[in-house]
């Protein structure tokens, strides 16, 4: 059975502070548990470049370039040019095949302002490049959504879903992707599970945003891709299929959004 993790942060210090091996053992475990691709999300010039590093290592490892939004906390809106014409210049790179991490948190409200601006401005870039976006949204729904709205012909995924059930299927609607991370694995997660059961099966992405939000029964633990089957476990509950029909219809959905042709 393979696997495909939509979503991950390989170059996170947390690996080499943590995991045996650090990085390079973690994805060495995963790829042994039947992980055939990963895709690495910057979230600054510097963590994008990291990923595209980390992409040239592994063939079916890819990577994006983005500004997060709690990133933009480092900048003004006057430096927003010169930090984006980084991230651009970096999604040039054969293994970069998505613009992202970007979106909205308000979770810790660093300028809404900043956030805005520059959530905006990456959206055309993708729209322009022809690249799907990995959009993060965090206590951020009304302005997220309304956003990608006004972004016409943005299209990519909503990463680690956390919204309800009638908003993802509005965005599956607009052409929007839905990925789910360990927390529907959670045992308060009832609505989200709810959530994934609506969502059309051929616009499911599975994803483990390791190091981080492991999945039951491994909370507290630091995250790999070879834990994302249990994530998988459940979304194939909500679904009603086989866990290997599911696994083959979330590599599917991924390699499609982000245009791979795994090796």
């Amino acid at each position: 059975m393979k696997l495909f993790d939509a979503h991950t942060h390989y170059y996170d210090k947390k690996f080499a502070e943590k995991y045996p091996g650090g990085t390079q053992g973690a994805i060495a475990d995963s790829l042994a548990a039947g992980v055939c691709g990963f895709l690495c999300a910057g979230t600054n010039p510097d963590t994008a470049q990291a990923s595209i590093t980390l992409a040239k290592q592994y063939k079916n490892m890819y990577a994006s370039a983005g500004l997060h939004p709690q990133d933009t906390a480092d900048y003004s809106i006057a430096q927003l040019p010169t930090v984006l014409s980084a991230v651009e210049s970096l999604l040039t790179h054969p293994k970069t095949v998505a613009v992202g991490e970007i979106g909205l948190d308000y979770h810790w409200d660093p300028d809404r302002r900043v956030q805005k601006e520059a959530f905006d401005a990456q959206l055309s870039i993708a729209a322009s490049m022809g690249l799907p976006a990995i959009i993060h949204d965090r206590d951020a729904h009304g302005d997220t959504m309304d956003m990608l709205r006004a972004h016409k012909d943005a299209t990519g995924m909503i990463h680690s879903y956390s919204g309800s059930a009638e908003m993802a299927l509005e965005y599956v609607r607009m052409g929007w992707y839905i990925s789910f991370s360990g927390p529907l694995t959670y045992k308060n997660a009832q609505k989200l599970r709810a959530t994934c059961k609506v969502v059309p099966p051929d616009r499911l992405l599975v994803e483990t945003d390791c190091p981080y939000l492991p999945p039951v029964p491994h909370r507290g633990k630091i995250n790999t891709s070879a834990l994302m089957i249990y994530t998988l476990e459940t979304m194939a509950e909500c679904v009603g299929i086989s866990i290997q029909e599911m696994a083959a219809q979330t590599v599917e959905n991924t390699c499609r959004l982000f245009h791979i042709a795994l090796l």
